[in-house]
């Protein structure tokens, strides 16, 4: 019970804080996320130096920051050449500060340093974009997403955890089934039909495929983060969230959709 009471706060806080820091102001989501990103990359450092492989997590935290506040600051109209330089730099000082260490696999390092930058800080920095679509501020699309990602993520362990069978890919994540694939997915399509008879200016089926994209997508994001997990033999990314894990446990499904999201919603618009 007491649990269940933490796990019920915490995650009660946490989407309270996402639903104020989209709804409020652009520029307040670009700061929570970008905070978020930061808070990500540090799980991935501390899992990858802890398990397998040292970082130079000083760097990889400053190139985060510099990629992030590169595209949050394009995404407001504005080509800081400045922390494009930084990010940049960062980037090639990863190869160059390899040159100088004593790991025996220096390659291995300088992977798994961009794949942080490119599976969380990307991913999260195209908040910005989804959250201004049509050129002004509209934080209803990416609140949407947010809103099908929580549907899909709650629903799917629902059902899955109660009439689940039929293993959905065993071999990452064995409690994962298809019985609770398609809970998510009908509970995603929901939310999408609700979303379209609240919400002016976006046509049915584009909520439709925003469930769908959240769903599919949002399924190998969550199992790529638990292929992550099981390699590094961790069970949560992070105790950040009390009853809840870490920063990635809640962004898995999240750090795949953004980036197909905001691909279909250019389509869409344009």
């Amino acid at each position: 019970m007491k649990d269940l009471f933490k796990r019920t706060v915490t995650g009660a806080v946490y989407v309270l804080s996402v639903i104020l820091a989209i709804c409020i102001d652009a520029r307040i989501s670009s700061v929570y996320f970008g905070i978020v990103a930061l808070l990500a990359v540090h799980e991935f450092v501390s899992i990858t130096t802890k398990n397998l492989q040292k970082l130079n997590a000083v760097l990889i935290y400053l190139t985060a920051a510099s990629v992030y506040a590169t595209v949050a600051l394009y995404s407001f109209g504005v080509n800081h050449l400045i922390t494009l330089a930084l990010a940049v730099l960062g980037i090639l000082a990863l190869f160059i500060t390899e040159l100088y260490g004593k790991d025996k696999n220096p390659f291995t390092s300088i992977s798994y340093s961009l794949c942080g930058l490119v599976y969380i800080v990307l991913p999260l920095s195209l908040t910005n974009f989804i959250i201004q679509t049509g050129g002004g501020f509209e934080p209803y699309l990416l609140l949407a997403v947010f809103i099908f990602a929580w549907c899909n993520d709650t629903f799917a362990y629902l059902v899955g955890s109660k009439l689940g069978k039929h293993k959905l890919f065993e071999r990452h994540s064995p409690k994962k089934s298809w019985e609770g694939f398609f809970g998510g997915f009908a509970a995603t399509l929901a939310a999408a039909l609700i979303m379209n008879r609240c919400v002016d200016g976006f046509v049915w089926w584009d909520w439709m495929a925003l469930a769908v994209i959240t769903t599919v997508v949002g399924t190998f994001g969550d199992l790529t983060e638990s292929m992550f997990k099981r390699q590094m033999g961790v069970k949560d990314s992070g105790r950040i969230l009390p009853g809840h894990g870490g920063i990635l446990d809640r962004f898995d499904i999240l750090l795949a959709v953004l980036p197909v999201a905001w691909v279909y919603l250019i389509l869409a618009v344009n």
